[in-house]
């Protein structure tokens, strides 16, 4: 196609789109001169549909996650904040810095180092940014639990004060 093909055919849709908002704007006046009450009632409803929709929202705003303020050399406490208050919910330890796993990691696997429950105590060794975060991952030392004296990484938010 050439370029005065291109045109003739934009120019032909605009003609189109004219006369398409031409004829509803045309309707439109015949519905308000000729029957007022349902021009101005369908408004009235438009309106209110309006408010109904948008009048019930909270205002508050949501709150960010918390900080995690971890300081290394110090003990702290593993908690999956995405286990929900699961029993026995793990926490995966990962051999490489600021891997996201799943919680399902095998101990077989490549980069897992261990699965360590809700509630073992770690000793931060080593913090990390990732994501753009500070200190968003953490090189921890398991305490206490079915992982103790292993070493991995996992991400600041799986640690909590004690």
């Amino acid at each position: 196609m050439s370029a005065e093909d291109n045109k003739k055919k934009l120019n032909e849709g605009k003609e189109q789109a004219v006369a398409v908002v031409k004829d509803v704007v045309a309707k439109v006046n015949t519905i308000r001169t000729g029957k007022p009450k349902i021009f101005y009632g369908a408004i009235v409803g438009v309106l209110v549909l309006y408010f109904v929709a948008f009048s019930g929202r909270n205002p508050e705003v949501i709150s960010e996650g918390s900080v995690n303020n971890l300081k290394v050399g110090a003990t702290y406490m593993l908690k999956s904040p995405n286990a929900n208050g699961a029993e026995n919910a793990k926490t995966a330890i990962v051999k490489e810095p600021c891997i996201l796993t799943g919680w399902d990691r095998t101990e077989n696997d490549d980069l897992s180092i261990c699965q360590a429950v809700d509630g073992t105590q770690v000793n931060v060794l080593e913090l990390k940014d990732a994501f753009g975060v500070a200190n968003n991952c953490a090189r921890v030392l398991i305490e206490s639990g079915n992982c103790m004296s292993k070493e991995g990484w996992t991400l600041a938010s799986n640690i909590i004060e004690r």
